[in-house]
């Protein structure tokens, strides 16, 4: 008889951010036929996902502290996993007031206890920006007493590989190309443009954010900005329409007074929507740079701009040389207090600097300033159609492909760190 799969726990605790949970569940879903199996830990919002992609799980009970931490121990008796995953070890930290749970709590399992890396956190230089300031809670990030790191490449840059134990760069989205590249060639994309309503031969651009980015409320000082980074966006969009129709998906905060011709925002939508509607487009753009959707449609062949801004204002005074039109500058002089993002509208402009440096997926998304309104307009028109800007996109996406395709697959990443653990 074949021996039983050995469990590995992954362990989610983000309730509004679905990026760890995509990363976590991508990870899993490789693991059949590894002799391994997975089982998932979640919070009460995600249970659908984790039903529809028949992964077997248990969910967290929030407030109870009591209850969660007896779940734990119920897993490591009935199940006894040789690995234990968090999706992320900064959200885990920072669960104690939803979950009731710690750090130490984890010490009940008899095996590796480790972490997706998702920014391979611990990199010169590489402080933490929220917001325009240094973050207050950097200094209780820690990943001490993690055995492990499981660091998915994107973002990290698949070439940067090292011999320290416990340390494993791998493709995150090995099979999206294939996948996705299939469904753009298939009737479903057709059928979309059809629903849509987009007219036969006129390109179509996919605008995408999440909920978490409409959640700054906390942070009053910060309205202003993201409403001139607003204006701005809707700006590029109002550019866009005489040449494309652009597709929103995720809550919109665009065109509150009425959306001009072209523009469809299609809201939350479900994962096999959003391929459908993504397989439909001609371009994606995305103002998050650690956006999981941003990479699997890069690494798909559809190519993507990001949206970051380098421009900073303090006291009056703009800090960052920006060629700026006369749109922009009456944006930027109505507000006082500007940062810079790469993930708006969190910031992490610095904190991802060392990250991208060298990296070769910046050269597979193109990457523009919101603010520079014609620099950013010409780059997202001139992908929207063959030619040269698209040929050099597509030139780096093989040779990220082939980079990725370099790296150890799940199965050999669990059978080493099993070994490597005794476990």
């Amino acid at each position: 008889m074949p021996a039983q799969a050995r469990v590995v726990l992954f362990i989610v605790t983000s309730f509004w951010a679905y990026g760890e949970l995509a990363i976590a569940t991508e990870f899993a879903g490789r693991m059949a036929g590894t002799g391994f199996r997975p089982l998932f830990l979640i919070p009460p919002s995600h249970r659908k996902l984790l039903r529809d992609a028949d992964l077997p799980h248990q969910v967290l009970i929030p407030g109870s502290g009591k209850l969660n931490r007896l779940q734990l121990q119920d897993i490591q008796l009935t199940h006894r996993p040789v690995l234990v995953v968090l999706a992320d070890f900064m959200n885990f930290d920072f669960c104690e007031r939803h979950y009731g749970l710690r750090r130490a709590d984890l010490e009940m399992f008899s095996c590796p206890v480790g972490t997706f890396d998702n920014f391979s956190w611990g990199r010169d230089g590489a402080w933490l920006d929220t917001y325009g300031f240094k973050a207050r809670y950097e200094g209780d990030i820690s990943m001490d007493g993690l055995s492990f790191r499981l660091r998915p490449c994107p973002l990290n840059d698949p070439s940067g590989r090292t011999d320290e134990p416990g340390l494993y760069p791998y493709p995150l989205l090995a099979d999206a190309a294939g996948r996705w590249l299939a469904a753009r060639a298939g009737p479903a994309a057709a059928r979309v443009r059809a629903e849509l309503d987009i007219p036969v031969g006129r390109p179509a651009v996919l605008l995408t954010c999440a909920t978490w980015q409409q959640m700054h409320a906390a942070y009053p000082r910060v309205k202003a900005y993201v409403q001139a980074c607003t204006a701005m966006v809707e700006r590029l969009v109002c550019r866009v329409l005489k040449h494309a129709d652009v597709v929103l998906v995720g809550p919109s905060t665009l065109f509150p007074d009425g959306a001009p011709t072209g523009f469809r925002a299609l809201g939350q939508v479900t994962p096999s929507r959003f391929q459908d509607v993504a397989a439909a487009v001609d371009l994606h753009v995305s103002n998050n740079i650690v956006s999981v959707s941003l990479h699997r449609l890069a690494l798909a062949g559809i190519p993507s701009v990001n949206l970051y801004s380098a421009l900073t204002k303090r006291g009056g005074v703009l800090g960052t040389d920006v060629a700026l039109s006369g749109y922009a500058t009456a944006v930027v002089g109505a507000v006082d207090y500007l940062y810079p993002f790469r993930m708006f509208p969190v910031g992490w402009y610095h904190f991802l600097d060392s990250l991208l440096a060298g990296n070769p997926f910046t050269d597979l998304v193109a990457a523009v300033e919101l603010f520079g309104e014609e620099s950013s307009a010409e780059t997202v028109l001139a992908l929207l159609s063959p030619g040269q800007p698209r040929r050099q996109v597509e030139a780096a996406r093989q040779a990220y492909l082939h980079a990725l395709d370099q790296l150890p697959g799940v199965g050999t990443i669990l059978s080493e760190l099993t070994t490597w653990s005794g476990g």
